[in-house]
């Protein structure tokens, strides 16, 4: 008996470190990544993809690497009490961004044109992560912004729908949970994530 308790307690102490540390799971609550990702949906995050968050730290213990341009990420946004939200990577740190003519362009190179609905950017390999967008005629232009050192610039997939870094700024690195690597919920929309 004591054997099979010895066996269930370090079984609890691998689930809870496994969630805590490692995967994360979080509830979309708003339509701002549209067309990909849509409110309710479950997404499960790879919390070690940039580094070890600990629950009970400001920031990453340790990080081994940062997000490419295109990653979906899940941070604690500093502007919403510290809440878990869902955003794509535009710009990383040195990017110049602006939007003008309803077009987004990076480091004076358009990403995407209104009328193609239709965003690509370079990965650090080389390749090329393309994804929709919902754009809006009634963006105006802004920019030109340059993504300070240990920060990020995150925009939602909804252009028109989204809260993002064209309202509250660039967001420091250290508030990165992780990257969203699969939708689970729901199971007719089962899809990985990490080439999207």
């Amino acid at each position: 008996m004591k054997r099979f308790i010895g066996i269930i307690t370090i079984c609890i102490f691998l689930l809870l470190v496994l969630r805590l540390c490692i995967v994360g799971v979080v509830y979309v609550q708003s339509n701002s990544m549209q067309p990909l990702i849509s409110k309710n949906e479950g997404i499960i995050v790879d919390q070690l993809a940039f580094g070890l968050n600990l629950p009970w730290l400001d920031r990453p213990l340790f990080a081994w690497r940062s997000p490419n341009h295109g990653d979906i990420v899940v941070f604690e946004n500093p502007h919403d009490q510290g809440k878990l939200w869902l955003k794509r990577v535009i710009g990383l740190p040195g990017d110049t961004l602006y939007f003008h003519d309803h077009r987004l362009l990076l480091n004076g190179e358009a990403i995407g044109d209104f009328n193609e609905k239709l965003e690509t950017m370079k990965t650090p390999q080389g390749n090329s992560r393309s994804f929709r967008t919902w754009t809006s005629w009634l963006e105006e232009d802004w920019g030109p912004v340059v993504v300070p050192k240990e920060s990020i610039f995150l925009m939602g997939d909804h252009r028109g729908a989204s809260l993002d870094s064209r309202v509250w700024g660039s967001i420091s690195v250290e508030h990165l949970q992780g990257r969203a690597v699969l939708r689970f919920w729901p199971l007719n929309k089962f899809e990985l994530l990490t080439d999207r």
